[in-house]
This record gives C-alpha cells, sequence and structure tokens, in this order.
C-alpha cells in the first residue's frame, strides 16, 4: 500500500499548469486533510467531508477512492438520517490499515517492540534482552517487526530515558533499518499520552513513570474538558532528596535520591537481595519515600491525581499503597489528590503509536 504520510493541513486548490513535484505535494496535502477528518470523525459523507475541510466535491472524489482503493478508508454503509433524495454513503478510517512500530526502551535490561494501531490494538508484540547494547536490539525488533507489517508502517515511536549515554546512535540505526519516519520520545510523555487516549482519565494528572530513571508528565484540560497542548513537568522529581540511604547512589552522586529509592534498576537490586518476607518491605520503602517527595509536587500544581506507571514486578499494589499513603499524610485531608496505579498494559507502546500517528496527520 502506498504510504499515506502527509504533513500539510491547508486544503488545495488545483490550477494549471503544475509541476509534477508541485502535483504531488498537493494530493499528499489533501490526502492528509481528508484522513484526518476521517480519524476525528466517525461516519461522514463525501459531501460532509467537502463541507468540513473545504475541498471541492471532485477532489474529495478522487481523494477517496484512492483510499478506498488501498484499503485505508471503508464505506460502513448508508445514512440513517431522513434526508431527501438518494441516502448518502458514509465512510470511515480502518483503524487496522495504518501500523506503527512501536518501541519501549524504559527497562534497563530489555526492549519491548509490537505493531501498534490507532486505537491501541498491539500485534507481534517481541521482547529481546539488551544483552549490553540496547541501540542493536532496538533495531533487529524493528527489523523484524517491519517485515510483519501488513503495510508499510506508518513511523517508528520509541520511548526512551531522556538523555541515556547507552542510547547513543539509536536514531541512526533505526533510520536505516526501516523506510519510515523515525520518532525518539520520552517514555513518561508516551505514557502520559496513552493514558490521556485509552486510560479514560478525564481531569488533570500527573503520570509517574519508574523505568530505568523516574521520569514525569503534567496532562491538563481546558474548562470544557478537552486536553490543552501537551504539558510537561517536574522533570526533577527523580533527584528530591527522599532522604535515608537506599544502599543506591544516584547517578548524580548524592544519596538519598528519590531516583536511589524508586528506579526499577535500584528496586530489583534490593528485591533480588531480599528475603521472601522482606520483599514486602523493600516496595513499600522505595513507594513510601517516592510518595513524600511527590506530596511536595502534588501541593504546587495542584493536581486531583496522580498515576503510577511501570513495570507490574515493582509498581504492584505495595508500592502504589505506600505512595498513596504518604501523599495523604503530608497533603490537606480534604483536597489530597488520588494515587493509582496505571491500568494499562505497554502503555509506552500504546503511546508512541498515538504520537507517531498524531504527528503524521497533525496540522503543520
Amino acid at each position: 500500500m502506498p504510504s499515506i504520510l502527509s504533513t500539510d493541513a491547508s486544503p488545495v486548490s488545483q490550477r494549471a499548469p503544475l509541476t509534477n513535484t508541485h502535483a504531488r505535494s498537493i494530493r499528499d496535502r489533501n490526502r492528509g486533510l481528508v484522513l484526518r477528518t476521517l480519524m476525528q470523525r466517525s461516519g461522514v459523507s463525501r459531501a460532509d467531508l467537502a463541507r468540513v475541510t473545504g475541498l471541492a466535491r471532485p477532489t474529495i472524489s478522487e481523494v477517496v477512492k484512492s483510499l478506498i482503493d488501498e484499503g485505508v478508508i471503508r464505506e460502513s454503509g448508508q445514512s440513517q438520517d431522513a434526508r431527501p433524495g438518494k441516502p448518502a454513503v458514509m465512510l470511515e478510517f480502518d483503524q487496522r490499515a495504518v501500523q506503527v512500530i512501536a518501541l519501549d526502551l524504559s527497562a534497563p535490561d530489555q526492549v519491548v517492540g509490537a505493531l501498534a494501531t490507532p486505537d491501541g490494538a498491539l500485534a507481534h508484540r517481541r521482547v529481546r534482552p539488551t544483552d549490553g547494547d540496547a541501540v542493536q536490539a532496538a533495531g533487529a525488533i524493528v527489523a523484524e517487526l517491519a517485515l510483519l507489517a501488513s503495510s508499510p508502517p506508518l513511523g517508528v515511536g520509541v520511548g526512551m530515558p531522556s538523555g541515556s549515554p547507552a542510547l547513543l546512535g539509536l536514531h541512526a540505526l533505526l533510520a536505516q533499518t526501516v523506510d519510515a519516519p523515525v520518532h525518539l520520545f520520552d517514555d513518561a510523555d508516551l505514557a502520559a499520552d496513552a493514558e490521556l487516549q485509552f486510560g479514560g482519565l478525564d481531569s488533570d494528572f500527573l503520570l509517574v513513570r519508574l523505568g530505568t530513571r523516574i521520569g514525569t508528565a503534567i496532562r491538563a484540560f481546558d474548562d470544557d474538558g478537552a486536553p490543552v497542548e501537551r504539558s510537561t513537568g517536574a522533570r526533577e522529581l527523580a533527584h528530591v532528596i527522599a532522604g535515608g540511604d537506599p544502599g543506591d547512589a544516584c547517578p548524580c552522586g548524592r544519596i538519598g535520591c528519590v531516583h536511589a529509592w524508586g528506579s526499577v534498576p535500584a528496586v530489583s537490586r534490593r528485591l533480588d537481595e531480599a528475603t521472601a518476607a522482606d520483599r514486602g518491605r523493600v516496595l513499600t520503602a522505595a513507594g513510601t519515600r517516592l510518595g513524600t517527595s511527590l506530596s511536595v509536587i502534588a501541593a504546587a500544581v495542584d493536581l486531583p491525581t496522580i498515576v503510577l506507571s511501570g513495570p507490574p514486578t515493582v509498581v504492584g499494589d505495595e508500592l502504589i499503597a505506600a505512595a498513596a499513603a504518604a501523599v495523604q499524610a503530608a497533603s490537606h485531608p480534604s483536597r489530597g489528590p488520588e494515587v493509582r496505579g496505571s491500568t494499562l498494559d505497554d502503555a509506552v507502546l500504546r503511546g508512541a503509536a498515538a504520537r507517531v500517528v498524531s504527528h503524521a496527520f497533525s496540522a503543520r
């Protein structure tokens, strides 16, 4: 199937004479506008598309025919509206016709990948140990998923800890591996995107992602309940001094940072060394230190919900309960935020798909 990637939102009237390059650019821009409209609106007719996009009806007919031929959109039946004349044929975007290669590099010892569709569905999920070279492991998964894709991937979306020296050269390698745009994103931002789109949250929230590092992202809504422009904040949570000695030095060189208490490598090491009876104590201590630091941020930004995201071996009931108790203990009794775990599996992968699709079809 030909590429459906388009990056411009403005409708363009066709005028002659045009160079082949100019004509192709117009077609791509009009295709992108039609696709964006169909992704945002379910069940629209050709007449609806012409009215919403501002494109001429002959142009709409041409674009719709090519997209139906490629399997990207489909006719879903006749309109049920009581209107004079012949009922309009409704169109809908086929979510499964667009695939994104999504990667999660937030864990220190493995790469997780899958083919993802705009509705958040995942297929051909793959897990590969890094064996000391996360870049090569990521390249191997991307190459495998590219062969499994039923159509040319719209792009590659990678969630990763920001600033990791172990991932230098990743973008260049992936760009050589697959013929599709490669996008690198902060893993916490992608997990927050997934919560926003697939998690059912409808109020402002702070997401805390526990992985190789501790990352954070804030998402907010306007007065009408619509998500506002993406915002990020509280980036320095990992280096808030939580007190005590967790037995691990923070990468910044200090003792007692939240990162040393709550990052997945630090907690996993303590769990490996603990007896079965002490595992709960390790998770409770990490959650308490994390929650104590989060309470300061929660009071400063006044968010109603804090979502903890990460591998279930670490971000489970014990750590979440301890963090929630610590936040509530330090908060106003009637205004403390709710602290809960994410309900999404593979949130970073789902967020990567949502971000790549948004990037491809958003207005430029």
